[in-house]
């Protein structure tokens, strides 16, 4: 006959085997759930491809499996999942290849060895594009304002620059690495002193339309420079025009200048670094002439050049708006005061 102390022993083992069995039972219910997750696209070694997208977020999955299995699954799915191309299902081949991502999720199961069935996936293809990456070393080209001497050459450090790009880029024209030195990084340079400034470098302006495409390294470098003299540049919103001629020939005449071209707008200025200040502080007012002759008015005419400016010495125009000239037409009307009632 069975002891107390048996009795309870039995009674243990047979409720721990029931959990246990439970337990068991709960994780290998199968369920079906939705994950999102999203996945990042590397190459196999850095720095040699390009991918474009390297990431392609919020994809939806539909999966079914036991409990446990699709549990695990949803946890690695809750951060970003790096894959590497040639792997999982995904060329490595450069060229356009349309991704099965429902292949991908199930590849990805069997890779984490769970016995997950991938149901669906939104979106359920997608298309990559691969670039062949190659890397050169070219020599950084300083680029200075437009009329800016200097005292003996200019060094820059690093004197070369890593620049990594597409394959089939890495032929083009003109390509370059290039420090290019803005009028605002010379405005407070005093002439005579060497001077350490330190510049972003970038493709040409003729290529800037490849800039995503490209990576230079290092970014910036420090550029050592003594300047003989300096010029600065000042983009003005506005400014007016006014009338100019013999005195005695306006009193006679009424000229009215067209309201929409009574102001020049964005009028880029060119100069000594202190007289374009002057004009930027606010101490200098800059005004543009239509300088009419009596035949001019005499003739009435309907439009005039700007032929004049109140400028500061040494200041010129440098372009109005998207146009170089700085003697733009401005349409006008002239009226002979006498025959005004």
């Amino acid at each position: 006959m069975e002891s107390r102390r048996e009795r309870i022993g039995n009674v243990v083992t047979i409720t721990l085997v029931t959990v246990l069995i439970w337990i068991w039972a709960a994780g290998e219910t199968r369920e079906d759930i939705t994950s999102f997750t999203d996945l990042r696209l590397v190459g196999q070694t850095k720095g040699s491809v390009q991918i474009e997208p390297e990431e392609l977020n919020s994809v939806s999955f539909q999966m079914r499996g036991p409990k446990r299995a699709i549990d695990a699954m949803a946890a690695r799915f809750r951060e970003p999942v790096e894959i590497q191309i040639g792997t999982l299902g995904i060329p490595a081949d450069p060229g356009v290849h349309e991704i099965d991502l429902l292949l991908v999720g199930q590849l990805l199961a069997e890779q984490a060895d769970l016995p997950v069935t991938f149901l669906s996936a939104d979106p359920k293809a997608v298309p990559i594009v691969i670039k062949s990456l190659v890397t050169r070393s070219m020599a950084v080209q300083v680029i200075l304002p437009d009329g800016v001497r200097t005292a003996g050459g200019v060094n820059v450090a690093p004197s070369e620059a890593a620049i990594t790009l597409p394959e089939s880029l890495a032929n083009l024209p003109d390509l370059s690495i290039d420090a290019t030195v803005s009028d605002q990084d010379l405005a407070n340079l005093t002439p005579g002193r060497l001077h350490e400034i330190e510049v972003m470098l970038s493709l040409p302006p003729s290529l800037l339309e490849h800039t995503e495409e490209v990576t230079i390294t290092p970014r910036k470098v420090v550029i050592g420079i003594k300047l003989v003299s300096t010029e600065s540049t000042y983009l003005v919103p506005s400014i007016p025009v006014q009338v100019a001629g013999p005195p005695a020939d306006l009193d006679q005449y009424l000229v009215i200048i067209d309201p929409a071209a009574a102001f020049l707008r964005d009028v880029t200025l060119r100069g000594p670094a202190d007289a374009i200040a002057s004009i930027a502080d606010g101490k200098v007012s800059v005004i543009a002439f239509l300088h009419l002759t009596s035949d001019d008015l005499a003739q009435s005419i309907t439009e005039k050049a700007v032929s004049m400016w109140q400028l500061p010495p040494g200041v010129t125009v440098s372009s109005i708006g998207d146009n170089t000239t700085a003697n733009p037409m401005v349409p006008l009307t002239i009226e002979d005061r006498s025959s005004q009632p």
